[in-house]
């Protein structure tokens, strides 16, 4: 990860914590709150109206799904894993 600990990005997203990052060309706002008191991460893409692009999950465990998140191939069939040397972190 560029700009910042992946472990500390991925930690945060435990607690609903919101990162703004960039990965190929797209900067991506994800973020976790409840939705009918069940917690939910929902990721999409900002700054960029040719690219509609979102992805969220609500967990029934009482956790956010941050190993859904980690594990979905949502980055043109990769996952998060797949792609995160070259994710740049960024404070937005």
């Amino acid at each position: 990860m560029i700009n910042g600990d992946v472990n500390e990005f991925i930690d945060g997203l435990h607690y609903g914590d919101e990162r703004f990052f960039l990965y190929d060309g797209n900067k991506y706002f994800l973020q976790g709150y409840c939705v009918d008191g069940k917690p939910m991460l929902e990721l999409y893409v900002i700054e960029n109206p040719e690219v509609d692009f979102e992805w969220r999950m609500i967990s029934d465990n009482g956790e956010y799904p941050v190993e859904e998140f980690e594990n979905a191939e949502i980055f043109n069939g990769k996952s998060f894993w797949d792609i995160e040397r070259e994710i740049e972190w960024l404070d937005d």
